[in-house]
């Protein structure tokens, strides 16, 4: 069971991490000895961020090195499913919850026929209220082939799509149109939650290099990477543009996800907050790897383990090998089980009961209880 911590103020460096300030613990969550990282952050890329994703930014950027902050993603979109499991298995929450706008296309505010509600953002305002901070990514399905269906995936099969973003350059093509029509829709929910005065830590069209340089005849597994690197940075900053500059979004703290090896597809200093790795079947010498060279790569960028869980081949580590390997990333995110949530597997299949109790026995772990006394701290 994590120990109980009395919280101090937490003395927040300028509202926002800036550059040449080496971050101290002022977190009242208590050094973990020896592991105090040399950093040196960048400001937020928006210099227009608001007074509550600064200070989201700045504690994040003082817990570095020193705490690892637990995460969840939804059950497939809207829902804290996963972070209720975390909850019953060991009787604390996790710090972070992400949520997926995947099923877009079916949200009740576009579609007369949807089932869900992306415009109703009250299990998101509900989490932060709580203490929770709020992610969210979009795996951006586009219409297939087959005109019916949609998906991420690219090809000419019948439910893959052969979107071409070499348009993007063309405002005049239907893919152009396309793309800004969808990242409106979305722009219109993360505008909700800034008026609700949530700060978002935003993470869209992630591993966009696939497996292109793991090995000779690796490709890309979304569309939105299949065309290759100039494309796809030619998007991130067209939707950074569309975001903070058309719908003045200044809620987002902008996460990119590295394949490794891909410093080609990395969008700039001045589009990215945050790089993450999404790893699964990760082990403690890999992570440590995996950790070692995106800081030498980005040493001014925060690194997170922004998915995880077991693989297909081998399970994730515990954390404490992980973290005892060096691989001091900022948060972790554990992957959702659908068959699981539905009653359908008697084990989790990322990230189970005994995995999250061994990650809540160690003090660097932060939990929601924790951030919550961070974020109410003036």
């Amino acid at each position: 069971m994590h120990k109980i911590i009395t919280f101090f103020v937490i003395l927040l460096f300028c509202c926002s991490c800036s550059k040449a300030e080496q971050p101290t613990d002022s977190t009242g969550l208590g050094q973990n000895a020896g592991t105090i990282t040399t950093f040196s952050p960048d400001k937020l890329c928006n210099p227009q961020a608001d007074a509550a994703t600064q200070k989201v930014y700045s504690i994040l950027c003082q817990l570095y090195g020193s705490h690892i902050i637990s995460g969840t993603v939804a059950n497939v979109d809207w829902n804290t499913r996963e972070a209720e499991n975390v909850k019953s298995w060991t009787g604390k929450y996790p710090a972070l919850n992400a949520f997926d706008f995947i099923n877009f296309h079916s949200s009740k505010d576009v579609n007369a026929k949807g089932w869900l509600d992306y415009a109703d953002i009250s299990p998101v305002k509900r989490w932060w209220n709580e203490g929770g901070l709020v992610s969210c990514m979009w795996h951006w399905q586009v219409l297939a082939n087959n005109g019916t269906d949609y998906t991420c995936s690219p090809g000419n099969g019948d439910k893959e799509t052969s979107i071409n973003l070499n348009d993007i350059d063309n405002p005049s093509s239907s893919t152009y149109k396309q793309l800004i029509k969808d990242m409106d829709q979305i722009a219109g929910y993360l505008g909700k939650l800034q008026a609700a005065g949530i700060p978002v830590i935003w993470r869209p069209l992630h591993e966009a290099a696939g497996n292109t340089y793991e090995f000779d005849g690796g490709r890309a597994w979304f569309w939105w990477g299949a065309k290759g690197a100039e494309p796809f940075k030619k998007l991130w900053r067209l939707m950074y543009d569309r975001f903070t500059r058309v719908h003045h979004l200044n809620n987002l703290i902008w996460v990119w996800t590295s394949q490794t090896a891909d410093e080609s597809w990395y969008p700039g200093d001045d589009v990215v907050d945050i790089v993450g790795r999404d790893r699964y079947g990760l082990l403690q010498y890999p992570a440590m790897k995996d950790f070692k060279n995106l800081t030498s790569a980005y040493p001014h960028k925060l690194i997170t383990l922004a998915e995880c869980g077991n693989g297909d081949s081998n399970d994730i580590a515990p954390l404490g090998k992980i973290w005892d390997k060096g691989a001091h990333f900022s948060w972790f995110m554990t992957w959702y089980d659908y068959d699981y949530n539905n009653g359908k597997g008697a084990d989790h299949r990322f990230a189970g009961a005994a995995w999250w109790k061994d990650a809540f026995s160690h003090d660097y772990v932060v939990t929601r209880d924790e951030m919550k006394s961070l974020l109410q701290a003036e």
